[in-house]
């Protein structure tokens, strides 16, 4: 009985000594694979790095393209388009700044009909209409003798990209997780309180990292 009793425990013992074994072998994986989701984490937050920045340059290309172009409505369609472009030019030098036809490369309506975009020559000539913009406030019987409505908006022309994240913004301002958003110097700027500095925003992500969320999608989707 005495030879039975130490026969099974030298079998209990390697019994142990394979689990053991066994258990190692595991944990050694279990290692290993926690060092290569270690570095697929690493690799997989450089792709989404590498991703906005490529996102990031390319609205910044297209945006510029778009350096000299300026948006005004509305625009009645009684203006006939045999004089639209004088007459749009007569408009914009009421802003104190004078435009001439010789100052525009391009004109057309839009698709809305009710919208032109104007592309300049010169970036200096846009960037001077719209610091004069405001005085257009005081002008509502010049733009009704040009055959405008009393109010005539000049606004930046965005790319369509900055058009979807500029909306993003003041969704989040409507619903007051921000203080502020405009469009200036061809950047999407946001205050998230009214004392706080300007942020500028190039990608979902700046707005992510601002109000600590994971997906601004979801995030709009929710409120």
């Amino acid at each position: 009985q005495l030879v039975e009793e130490i026969l099974n425990s030298n079998n209990i013992q390697e019994q142990m000594k394979s689990f053991i074994d066994k258990f190692d072998a595991l944990n050694a994986k279990f290692a290993l694979l926690q060092s290569e989701l270690s570095v697929s984490k690493k690799v997989s937050s450089l792709l989404v790095g590498k991703i906005k920045m490529l996102d990031t340059n390319l609205l910044h290309c297209s945006q510029y393209q778009r350096r000299e172009i300026l948006e005004i409505n509305p625009v009645p369609l009684t203006i006939p388009d045999d004089v639209l472009e004088q007459t749009v030019c007569d408009a914009l030098s009421l802003t104190s700044h004078r435009v001439t036809e010789e100052c525009l490369q391009s004109l057309q309506r839009m698709s809305s009909k009710k919208k032109v975009i104007i592309k300049f020559k010169d970036k200096k000539i846009r960037q001077n209409v719209m610091y004069g913009r405001q005085s257009l406030k005081d002008k509502k019987e010049d733009l009704l003798r040009l055959g405008f409505q009393d109010k005539l908006y000049l606004n930046d022309s965005l790319a369509l990209a900055n058009q979807v994240l500029f909306y993003k913004c003041r969704q989040l301002k409507k619903y007051k997780k921000i203080h502020e958003t405009w469009f200036y110097n061809n950047k999407i700027n946001v205050k998230v309180t009214a004392t706080s500095k300007t942020i500028e925003i190039f990608h979902d992500s700046d707005l992510e990292n601002i109000l600590q969320i994971d997906d601004l999608d979801d995030f709009l989707m929710h409120m």
